[in-house]
């Protein structure tokens, strides 16, 4: 496939760098650029909000206990949830462009302001929640813009690559931030990581409106829930606990150990963009259940060597582990989601999914909280490692086990 830049003259007619594009898979040429404008704008914005994982370090410097930072950190989930669902209606008013640069700007506002407010519980709350509005938001929002950049050729293709530019950061952000945070201290960490995001939220600057839609339509919430779709709720369940416990955890536990942070997260997000990048396609023709049961042994077994590893080549081995298993379980849960739907009932469905998901994600590190406060980080991630073992092995009961390919 040839690949016709735009920024280059070797093509001079504009319908000639239309086919070109559209060959490739956008939907004209201007919109080949804006899906690199927007993938460049959310890496940005990932940057920023990866930054996240530090959080709990910054909160044990301001004399928290593990209580309340593990509160501090789940009551993120509420506006998340709430404005996940919202954020159809919200767009459907001012429109996509402008929600996800609405949602930009109030994650920005709101971790930026933790520089000032992280020392007491309820102004940092505040600041968490504001930040939360902004996240829930601006998922649905990016997505939607970035899928109207693209005709059917190479969708799903494209559209993993786009959202694996919100991952890329997770390999950057914890060992660039953590570094700042032990050199200059908390508040010029706060400044780094929002920067970036300012770059982000002007990139959304000059890209083309989508229509708005003439109604606010109701999700269909509850056509996704059937029986042979309980494993896929589940298995989101502990996807997202485990996911919550390395962006909530992670970094404050391998501090503890002396162990670099970039030793887990720069070989999860390199695993995992490249599992997506080379071999989804591949992936796609095997067994649904045998996939995901697959992901979460690696998940386990990474956790494993998570909870009993002393040396950073060992903590890279677990960050490998965990970053091909999670490449491989949600694209294929979403996929299990939307299987039999015809496109326009797809929405609630997947809504429910990203909420079962977020619950995982931002509300389980407070009951994390409490084992790491009574026994320690070893016993919570031995604990989370068993989970993905017992669900890998759910997926094998046999009135869940149906042959399923994409």
């Amino acid at each position: 496939m040839k690949f016709v830049l735009s920024g280059t003259r070797t093509v001079q007619n504009p319908e000639k760098a239309d086919e070109a594009a559209i060959e490739f898979g956008f939907i004209d040429a201007r919109a080949r650029r804006e899906y690199i404008q927007l993938g460049i704008a959310g890496f940005f914005t990932a940057y920023l909000n990866s930054h996240s994982s530090l959080l709990a370090i910054v909160f044990a410097r301001e004399h928290f206990d593990l209580h309340t930072i593990g509160l501090l950190i789940s009551l993120y989930a509420l506006p998340v949830i709430l404005f996940t669902f919202l954020s159809g209606a919200i767009a459907a008013r001012i429109g996509v462009l402008n929600t996800c640069r609405l949602a930009i700007a109030l994650l920005m506002i709101g971790f930026f302001s933790l520089r000032y407010t992280s020392a007491e519980f309820w102004p940092a709350v505040a600041s968490r929640l504001v930040q939360g509005v902004g996240q829930g938001l601006f998922l649905s929002s990016f997505v939607t813009y970035g899928q109207s950049r693209l005709n059917v050729k190479r969708f799903v293709y494209l559209l993993g690559l786009l959202s694996s530019m919100l991952m890329l950061p997770q390999a950057f952000a914890p060992p660039i931030g953590a570094l700042v945070l032990n050199a200059f201290g908390t508040q010029a960490m706060f400044l780094e990581a929002t920067v970036p995001a300012c770059v982000g939220l002007t990139l959304m600057f000059g890209l083309r409106p989508i229509p708005w839609p003439r109604i606010a339509r109701r999700l269909d919430f509850f056509s996704g829930v059937r029986r042979d779709r309980v494993p896929a709720f589940i298995a989101i369940f502990v996807n997202g606990t485990m996911f919550g416990f390395v962006t909530a955890y992670l970094a404050a536990m391998l501090e503890a150990r002396a162990i670099p942070i970039a030793a887990f997260f720069l070989a999860s997000t390199t695993v995992m963009f490249a599992s997506r990048l080379f071999a989804m396609r591949s992936f796609e023709m095997i067994n649904w259940n045998i996939l995901v049961a697959a992901g979460f042994l690696l998940q386990g077994s990474g956790f494993m060597l998570v909870a009993v590893a002393e040396t950073s080549w060992l903590i890279a081995v677990a960050g490998a582990f965990f970053g091909m298993g999670y490449s491989v379980i949600y694209p294929i849960l979403s996929a299990w989601m939307s299987e039999g739907l015809e496109p326009n009932e797809r929405a609630g469905p997947q809504a429910l999914l990203n909420t079962v998901f977020s619950i995982g994600v931002f509300v389980m590190p407070y009951p994390q909280a409490l084992i790491i406060t009574q026994f320690g980080y070893g016993l919570a991630v031995m604990i989370l490692a068993s989970l993905a073992i017992v669900a890998a092995c759910a997926l094998f009961v046999p009135r869940f086990a149906k042959p399923r390919r994409s």
